[in-house]
């Protein structure tokens, strides 16, 4: 049997990736085509478009996946019997976005956003992604009974807790330091604050009237 001509399936998309971050540093992200990445890649412009929808794609596409795990898992898993309190046990579904391919091509771009002229695209494709996550999180927290206050603040800070690790991890370089041990310290800090709040905010669960509340009326003075 004759070996296979041309380059591994396998290493097709990290070679267009590889030219395209050396073309961004060249050039800068907006002046950079397709056709351009294919052709220091040495493939065609429809080999491109066979792993990649878009030229941003080549930036997200690992921290997609990792999203698509997390979901997955939020759905996949069950409430925790050692947690009594709605929500609890639902962060070892998070530790999902870490298993498998690191964002390395994404933590170039971070390090490397003013060379490349790239931090209009992060910027948008940050929020986007952040917000993707606070809404599979907190479909999660409604499923298991947390109320509606408690559950956007909560899941608005697991979404900054990831996306922000992965910031972190790239700004303080991506190949000297293990993103999953800097996820593990992140979760750590993210639920002591929400273990501490927790009380806190289960009491505006239960309506009552405080002078810290103007839309309740206050009691009237005794005669």
């Amino acid at each position: 049997m004759s070996p296979t001509r041309g380059r591994p399936h396998a290493s097709s998309r990290e070679m267009l990736a590889d030219a395209a971050c050396e073309l961004f540093l060249e050039r800068g992200y907006e002046s950079t085509s397709v056709a351009e990445i294919t052709r220091r890649a040495g493939v065609s412009r429809s080999s491109f478009f066979n792993y990649f929808t878009s030229k941003s794609e080549i930036l997200w596409y690992v921290f997609d996946r990792r999203i698509a795990a997390v979901e997955n898992a939020l759905v996949g898993t069950e409430k925790s019997a050692a947690h009594d309190d709605a929500g609890g046990g639902f962060p070892e579904a998070l530790r999902a976005f870490v298993l498998g391919e690191a964002p390395d091509t994404l933590a170039l771009a971070i390090a490397e956003s003013r060379t490349m002229d790239v931090e209009d695209e992060l910027a948008a494709g940050r929020a986007a992604r952040q917000l993707r996550l606070a809404e599979a999180i907190g479909a999660r927290l409604r499923r298991d009974g947390l109320d509606e206050l408690r559950t956007e603040i909560t899941a608005a800070g697991y979404a900054a807790t990831l996306v922000g690790t992965v910031w972190r991890w790239a700004l303080m370089g991506a190949g000297r330091h293990r993103l999953d041990a800097l996820l593990e310290k992140s979760l750590c800090v993210a639920e002591s604050v929400f273990a501490a709040t927790t009380s806190e905010l289960g009491e505006l669960a239960t309506p009552r009237a405080t002078a810290a509340d103007p839309e309740t009326p206050a009691e009237a003075p005794q005669t």
